[in-house]
């Protein structure tokens, strides 16, 4: 039996506890340390033990906030298994209240099925919810971005997108609307820009070309472009070059990872965007790009502009800057800056031009030889430039060569972040034929079948039927798998495991299948009609008796139809987008002579919703303006709505004054927002009918076009290093930039620009006129005196006829080398004087020749082995 005393103590015990707890978190904060975190875990846990064993217990609501403080200090030291082993000593996680530390540790821990089946039960209990039947705004938006992230890992990318929307929909703004409940649960800038960063992400992940086509020709515009604040950044920092020239740090992206997840999910959609998006998507990266660096650099020790440090007299103190930790800053600076600058090489890819080639071929291999140091750190970075890359240089390099630079795909997808036993993009010895030397790290499904894909069809160019067979059934295979489970051994070797030897095995279980489920039914159709499309192809060049590659054509086309008929309008995008590309494909085939009729049917012939688009319209006007069908050219470019297409077409066919008309039509209603190429345009029809006007407009285009460079940007731009180590890999880098010339002509590798004859040649002399100057300083020539050239200068000077020394054997060996006098030269003089000959033949015998007499032998006969005498 305790006395009152004991009681007490108890009581002043657990309640000193909470004291120093509450100093704890006072201290610390929100950027508690691990030493703090370890103390206000020890101390939770000392306070729970003594609430269990003490009679006179702490209030169950303090107890209650004790393990919350508990949980969320584990969470911070990273202890997401200790989490929820101490849920599950307690009571099942599924009926506590600490639902979101649990959901997050379990996310963490990659048990995604778990995570959702409690994130399920949690929001379809009526126990948690209030009067009204609504959950707490908070907690339930908190529960809602576990849940969005957890189906992006699993690869339901689709419902993702709409709980997404559902958050952003449903969180106030915290405006002078909300109530003031509501405004304390409102969401804040931040976490808005957050939440549209992984939607944008989980949009890119699972994208399938052609997705966004709909029924009237028109791209599909989603609810995350129509966002205030998307527009906001697109209008600020997307729509000009001068949009954030002049307002320095104000201007900077504060959140780089919006921009950079918006311009990406541009690029990646290009298939649905116009040439000025993509011009956009490239400013959102350039601006991105600048914000990383700044931003991070700012964030290091000492980096800070405007910061003043001033010591108790007022003198500025200096800051002590630790060099590794300045030197790991700008580490991280370049790792956070290289995914952009990678997709600001294909941003250059898809603008097109020579310039934009060679710019996206330099930044390429500069992140390949630095992502190749960093390690499996940058694994993605490293796979995703070596694919871009091999599709920049297909048709300049070997097939062989460029499918090396395809990533094999890993068996891990989105659900995963590394692979283990990864090389790190290290090159291993190549024993097979095409063995990828770049692994598909922490892939998305997306980048899963664009990789197979592309291996699949350089096989087929290649001619190996094997190897492009078994990428197609790998990439089938994945096309219905999106994740292989909570406790599922995936295979970590990557494509195609290899067995014995150079035989690859396929997969042999949905383990070893990379997860890239598209995100609908609709989608999956158009992928298989894809593979079925390169499986025909592949039939056709190896002219395989087994099948028939019409058949297998004519099949997928079907299958895409009975497709189409199942799916909604909305859905069919991706299923017309395919169907188009199988319809072309088999014209061409039928039409190897590209006759322009044939051509027109096929192109008629394709689903509307592909022959509405406006570069199915501009192509059919060019074709009927060839075939002298004006019309319905015009008729066609009426339809677009693109007038500078129209004009063209009008100077093609020497309509000089309407191209006029309408080019001023286009310059009064666009003003200075107008293109430069409409006011080239101009002047080029004006030359026809009106020079003087053309040459004024000519003069204003040059005033317009005038550049000045500016010097810090200049500075800014970011220059290629390469190491200078013999044997380094970079070495081969630096010759392939050099061999392809930079940005003057088409060089192709291993070619060399011949010099000029005539730059050679005054070279050549102005090395002569230096070295006569040096000899003429040093007393040795005099340019006043031309002395008479010696005339055994080509005769060694040891066999010279002035040469007194070695008078012994003075004529052996000695032969004409150009002319001039002495013994040697005689002797050979008279060895070709026929003359001299003759004349001394004439006085000796005339008698009979005895050249064609047989010379008689003495009869002994000399064979093998014979006796030497």
């Amino acid at each position: 039996m305790t006395t009152s005393s004991d009681d007490d103590a108890a009581t002043t015990k657990w309640q000193d506890s909470i004291a120093e707890l509450q100093s704890l978190l006072a201290a610390g904060n929100d950027t508690a340390d691990k030493e703090t975190n370890l103390q206000i875990s020890s101390l939770c846990c000392t306070m729970l033990d003594l609430a269990a064993s003490a009679d006179d217990s702490p209030p169950e609501a303090v107890l209650s906030t004790v393990r919350t403080i508990h949980l969320r200090a584990l969470l911070n030291l990273g202890e997401y298994s200790k989490v929820v082993e101490f849920i599950n000593s307690e009571n099942n996680y599924e009926g506590h209240s600490n639902i979101q530390e649990v959901a997050y540790a379990l996310y963490r821990l990659r048990k995604y099925d778990a995570c959702r089946k409690l994130i399920v039960s949690y929001t379809s209990d009526s126990n948690n919810v209030d009067e009204e039947g609504r959950h707490s705004s908070t907690t339930d938006r908190v529960m809602m971005h576990i849940h969005a992230q957890t189906l992006y890992r699993l690869g339901e990318t689709k419902e993702a997108d709409e709980l997404y929307s559902k958050i952003l929909s449903t969180s106030g703004t915290g405006d002078s609307n909300t109530t003031p409940d509501e405004e304390g649960d409102a969401m804040d800038a931040d976490e808005r820009e957050d939440t549209l960063s992984n939607a944008l992400a989980n949009r890119i992940a699972n994208y399938t070309p052609g997705s966004m086509l709909q029924h009237d020709g028109t791209s599909m515009a989603s609810w995350l472009e129509e966002d205030e604040c998307i527009r906001l950044l697109m209008e600020t920092y997307g729509e000009g070059e001068d949009s954030s020239s002049d307002e320095g740090q104000e201007m900077m992206l504060q959140n780089y990872d919006l921009a950079y997840n918006l311009a990406t999910y541009m690029l990646v959609s290009s298939d649905a965007r116009s040439q000025s998006q993509v011009v956009q998507a490239k400013r959102l990266l350039e601006q991105a790009e600048k914000s990383a660096l700044t931003i991070l650099d700012s964030a290091s020790p000492g980096g800070g502009e405007g910061e003043d440090h001033e010591n108790e007299d007022g003198d500025a103190a200096p800051v002590a800057v630790d060099d590794d930790e300045k030197q790991n800053m700008l580490l991280l600076a370049e790792r956070e800056a290289g995914p952009i600058r990678a997709n600001l090489a294909l941003a250059n890819i898809l603008l097109g031009g020579e310039e934009n080639e060679m710019d996206a071929l330099r930044t390429y291999l500069t992140l390949l030889t630095k992502a190749a140091k960093s390690g499996t750190e940058q694994g993605n970075l490293l796979a995703t430039a070596s694919n871009n890359l091999a599709l920049l240089r297909d048709g300049k390099e070997s097939v062989f060569d460029v499918l090396k630079r395809i990533p094999i795909t890993s068996s891990l997808s989105v659900s995963e972040n590394s692979v283990n036993d990864s090389n790190g993009g290290k090159k291993k010895k190549d024993k097979g034929g095409g063995v990828s030397i770049v692994p598909l790290v922490g892939a998305t499904p997306q980048q899963v079948r664009t990789a197979l894909f592309n291996r699949a069809l350089l096989c087929a160019k290649m001619g190996n039927a094997t190897g492009c067979m078994e990428a197609l059934e790998v990439l089938r295979a994945s096309l219905l798998v999106s994740y292989h489970g909570d406790d599922s051994k995936a295979s970590r070797s990557g494509f195609a495991t290899r067995g014995k030897g150079k035989k690859k095995k396929t997969p042999t279980s949905l383990d070893d299948v990379p997860t890239a489920r598209p995100s609908s039914d609709a989608e999956i159709a158009a992928w298989e009609a894809q593979a079925d499309w390169l499986e025909s192809e592949l039939v056709r060049i190896s002219e395989s008796n087994d099948k028939n590659s019409d058949d297998i054509l004519n099949s997928a086309i079907a299958n895409l139809d009975n497709a189409i008929t199942n799916t909604s309008e909305e859905a069919s995008g991706a299923l017309f987008h395919t169907k188009s590309q199988l319809l072309l494909h088999k014209a061409a085939l039928a039409n190897p002579d590209h006759n322009e009729n044939d051509i027109i049917d096929a192109l008629e012939s394709l689903p509307l919703p592909v022959l509405s688009c406006p570069g199915t319209k501009v192509a059919l006007a060019s074709l009927y303006g060839s075939s002298n069908n004006d019309e319905k050219a015009e008729q066609l470019l009426s339809d677009v709505g693109n007038d500078i297409a129209l004009a063209e077409f009008r100077m093609e066919r020497g309509q000089y004054q309407q191209a006029v008309d309408l080019l001023e039509v286009i310059l009064d209603e666009q003003g200075s927002d107008a293109p430069m190429e409409v006011r080239a345009m101009l002047v080029k029809a004006l030359s026809y009918t009106d020079p003087e006007q053309a040459e004024q407009v000519a003069r204003s285009l040059v005033e317009a076009t005038c550049v000045e460079l500016d010097g810090e940007k200049l500075e800014s731009m970011e220059i290629p290093r390469f190491a200078k180590k013999a044997g380094d890999s970079s070495s081969k880098i630096r010759k392939t930039i050099a061999a392809t010339g930079g940005g003057k002509g088409r060089l192709r590798l291993g070619e060399l620009k011949k010099k000029n004859r005539d730059a050679i040649l005054r070279k050549r002399a102005k090395q002569r006129e230096a070295y006569l100057s040096k000899l003429e300083a040093e007393g040795r020539y005099d340019p006043k005196q031309n002395p008479k050239p010696d005339p055994e200068r080509w005769i060694p000077k040891s066999q010279r006829s002035y040469n007194r020394r070695g008078r012994r054997g003075r004529n052996k060996g000695t032969g004409a080398q150009g002319g001039g006098a002495g013994a040697g030269m005689e002797k050979d003089a008279a060895k070709l004087d026929v003359a001299a000959r003759s004349a001394a033949n004439d006085g000796q015998s005339g008698g009979p020749s005895t050249a064609n007499m047989k010379v008689s032998s003495s009869g002994a006969r000399k064979g093998k082995g014979g006796r030497r005498r």
